[in-house]
């Protein structure tokens, strides 16, 4: 059986400030210091919207100004564009498609942002990197599959639109968000969260797999059985 891979772009693949642009917009509104470990576990992997209403609950009794979630996304937005400048792929992440390439895994990517599918392709073009992989029943190439999530979208019906028919025991994702890593554990997803940096926080299901570096997983990866503990 064909095993699919699910891989999170911001955070996971691509150094992307999308940290520094809440942090900063943060500051802007007069909420006080947004932490890294505040914005992995309320902010990441959602999309802008939902993390503008978020931040605003988390920091609700320290408003300085009057602000719509809308008003504060536009913020962030334009905070995150002055710095993606400098954003780049991890080098593990880069190693990682270069497997994905040669090995000709099955992979789509997905993001929330609206910014990180340029980005990504960008930098797949500047790493000549095609990602284009060959259809085994029709023969012809497929070009690279990245998904946006929905406006409204939650992350369990975006990972159950990536799916599709696939069984369950043929499909991995990798993310750096607690979030998502355990909404895919519930989902009877094998998920390892990728873990850079051990002052923050993982996921709470004992099923996900914690990892530091792209290097620990094998591509292609194997049809193999869940197990459902670490």
């Amino acid at each position: 059986m064909q095993t699919l891979l699910l891989v999170d772009l911001d955070g996971t693949l691509i150094d992307t400030p999308h940290y520094e642009a809440w942090r900063n917009a943060a500051r802007q509104i007069g909420a006080g210091e947004l932490t890294h470990e505040e914005y992995l576990v309320n902010i990441a992997g959602r999309p802008r919207l939902e993390g503008a209403s978020r931040l605003l609950e988390l920091k609700k009794d320290g408003l300085a100004v009057d602000i719509s979630s809308n008003e504060l996304a536009e913020i962030k937005q334009a905070e995150f564009l002055r710095l993606s400048v400098d954003a780049r792929l991890f080098d593990d992440a880069l190693r990682l498609l270069k497997r994905i390439e040669i090995s000709q895994q099955c992979v789509k990517f997905y993001t929330a942002s609206q910014n990180a599918a340029d980005l990504f392709r960008a930098m797949l073009h500047k790493a000549d990197l095609s990602l284009e992989q060959r259809n085994s029943v029709q023969s012809n190439i497929v070009q690279i599959n990245i998904v946006q999530q929905g406006r409204d979208q939650t992350r369990e019906a975006l990972f159950l639109e990536l799916i599709k028919d696939q069984d369950l025991s043929a499909v991995t994702l990798i993310d750096d968000s607690p979030h998502s890593v355990d909404v895919a554990c519930h989902l009877g997803i094998r998920a390892y969260q990728i873990h850079r940096n051990e002052l923050l926080p993982v996921s709470t299901d004992p099923r996900a797999r914690i990892i530091r570096s792209f290097d620990d997983i094998s591509i292609p990866i194997l049809d193999t059985p869940i197990v459902d503990t670490i």
